[in-house]
C-alpha cells in the first residue's frame, strides 16, 4: 500500500459528472475564491444538507 492509498483510506471518494460548462463556470469561480473544486462541491453539498435545500428546485425540503 503506497502513501497515497493510506491518505484517503476509510473515505468515500464519489464521482461527480459534469459538463465542460458546469466545470469551466465552477473552475473560474474557484480561483477567483481561492478554493479548490472538491472543496467547494464538498462545502455546497453539506451546506444544502444541514439547510434541507433540493438543489435545481430552488426550494427546501420540509422536515
Amino acid at each position: 500500500m503506497d502513501k497515497n492509498d493510506k491518505k484517503y483510506m476509510g473515505l468515500k471518494r464519489p464521482t461527480v459528472t459534469l459538463t465542460k460548462e458546469e466545470h469551466k463556470k465552477i473552475a473560474i469561480y474557484c480561483l477567483e475564491n481561492d478554493l479548490k473544486i472538491g472543496d467547494f462541491l464538498k462545502q455546497a453539498g453539506l451546506y444544502c444538507v444541514d439547510k434541507n435545500i433540493i438543489p435545481g428546485l430552488h426550494i427546501r425540503k420540509k422536515k
